[in-house]
C-alpha cells in the first residue's frame, strides 16, 4: 500500500488500532511520528522527494536540507534527531544471551528495568536453544496470575513453536516484595512437571519488584 495525500496519520493509528502496528509500512510510522512532532498530519515523503528512502535506518543519513523539506517547520528537527537518535541507542542494545554472559541475576535485572514497575501482574516467557541464546520472549498472561489464569499450555505451546530447548519464565510483584506465593510454587511445579514432560528444559522462575529479584533457581527450588 503506498503512502498517498489522501492517507491520514489518524487514518493510520485507526488501522494499527485494529490490525497492529506490524500492519503500517516505515513510512507510515514516520507519517505518525512525524507528523505528531510537526503537527502536520499529512506528512508525505514523495512530495518532500524522499520517497527514496525506504527503510528506517537510513534517517540517520538525512541532511537538515531533508528534514527541513519534510517537517516544513525547522523548529521541529531537533526533536526529529532525537526520536532517531534513541531509535539507534535502541537497536544498539545487546540481545539477551544466557549462559557465560547471563546468570539468572542478569535476567532478574534486565526483569526489573522491563516490568518491574507494572501496576499489574505480567508473566514472561524466555524461550533458548541449545546454547543457550535466546530465541523469543513474550509476555503470555496479564492480571492476577493464579492457578485458574495461568496454564501451562500457552506457554509450552509458545515453546513448541519455536522449538526450544529451555524456558524460563518471569514475573512481576507490583507491591515490590518478590517472596513467592503458594501459588507462585505451585505454577512453577506445573511448569516443571510439563517440561519434564515434554523434554524442554526449564531453567528458571524469577520474580521481580521495582528494585529487586527472586530466582527460584537461585534458591534451589528449581534444581
Amino acid at each position: 500500500m503506498k503512502l498517498t495525500n489522501r492517507i491520514t496519520g489518524q487514518e493510520l493509528l485507526k488501522r494499527a488500532k485494529k490490525f497492529g502496528a506490524e500492519s503500517l509500512s516505515d513510512h507510515e510510522l514516520l507519517t505518525i511520528i512525524f507528523g505528531k512532532v510537526n503537527g502536520n498530519e499529512n506528512i508525505n515523503f514523495k512530495a518532500a522527494g524522499l520517497e527514496k528512502y525506504s527503510d528506517l535506518r537510513q534517517l540517520k543519513y538525512f541532511s537538515d536540507e531533508e528534514w527541513g523539506c519534510l517537517l516544513k517547520n525547522k523548529d521541529s528537527i531537533p526533536l526529529a534527531k532525537v526520536l532517531c537518535e534513541f531509535a539507534q541507542r535502541l537497536e544498539r542494545r545487546p540481545k539477551l544471551i544466557l549462559g557465560k554472559i547471563y546468570s539468572s541475576q542478569g535476567i532478574g535485572e534486565e526483569m526489573i528495568d522491563e516490568i518491574g514497575m507494572f501496576e499489574q501482574e505480567v508473566l514472561v516467557v524466555i524461550l533458548l536453544d541449545t546454547k543457550n541464546q535466546v530465541l523469543a520472549r513474550k509476555i503470555i498472561f496479564k492480571g492476577t496470575l493464579d492457578a485458574a489464569t495461568v496454564h501451562p499450555r500457552e506457554i509450552f505451546k509458545f515453546a513448541l513453536r519455536y522449538s526450544a530447548a529451555c524456558l524460563m519464565i518471569a514475573h512481576n510483584h507490583p507491591s515490590g516484595v518478590t517472596t513467592p506465593s503458594e501459588n507462585d510454587l505451585k505454577l512453577t511445579r506445573r511448569i516443571e512437571h510439563g517440561s519434564t514432560l515434554l523434554g524442554i528444559g526449564f531453567l528458571d522462575h524469577i520474580i521481580v519488584g521495582s528494585t529487586s529479584y527472586y530466582s527460584m533457581r537461585e534458591e534451589k527450588i528449581i534444581r
